[in-house]
């Protein structure tokens, strides 16, 4: 009995660390390009504006995103008064999880894909709809009526914006005659 047990739970490691391992190979690299899309922009943008933009840090600036992601982490973490702390600092974890959740279901090849789900689109419309409740906690939490409003106002904005995409989807779906994901992108291949 105690074999069994102990054999269940070793499988439970080694697929738990399957994942996790995967997961983190999706998502370093993602991080990393986005660091580094937020240095390009700021170079382009002290371009257009003729500055000289982020160049202190490494060799032409490559470092910056680095010593970004460092003060980021070595910042004091500070809360509004009267704010509850827990909800205040695991409201932009919400939108943040939320929006690396949808990147399972990215197919990479036709045999690469973390989540091969059927319905996979409708599974990014609502999990991207979800991202609102991360915007209205964090400026409820801060017991202030002004970022409450502001709060109310990006999610109206980010509602809009879904209605629109909504109908995309269905554009999509209709032109793949799929909601998988893996076959949007054969639907793609195979008609191009």
């Amino acid at each position: 009995m105690n074999a069994e047990i102990f054999a269940t739970m070793r499988f439970i490691v080694e697929v738990t660390a399957y994942y996790a391992l995967l997961s983190l190979s999706l998502i370093v690299p993602l991080l990393v390009a986005v660091a580094f899309f937020t240095l390009a922009e700021r170079k382009i943008m002290a371009s257009i504006q003729r500055r000289k933009g982020p160049n202190v840090v490494g060799f032409a600036g490559l470092g910056q995103p680095f010593a970004d992601g460092l003060k980021a982490l070595v910042k004091e973490a500070l809360a509004p008064y009267q704010a509850n702390r827990v909800i205040f600092i695991m409201a932009p974890g919400i939108s943040f999880v939320l929006s690396l959740v949808n990147w399972a279901l990215i197919p990479f090849t036709y045999e690469e894909v973390i989540a091969d789900l059927s319905y996979g689109l409708l599974y990014i419309y609502a999990i991207s709809s979800l991202s609102v409740y991360g915007i209205i906690l964090a400026g409820w939490v801060s017991n202030s009526k002004y970022p409450f409003l502001g709060s109310l106002r990006s999610a109206a904005q980010m509602v809009s914006y879904e209605v629109s995409i909504g109908l995309v989807f269905c554009i999509v779906a209709l032109c793949a005659h799929s909601l998988n994901l893996t076959d949007v992108v054969f639907a793609q291949e195979v008609s191009g």
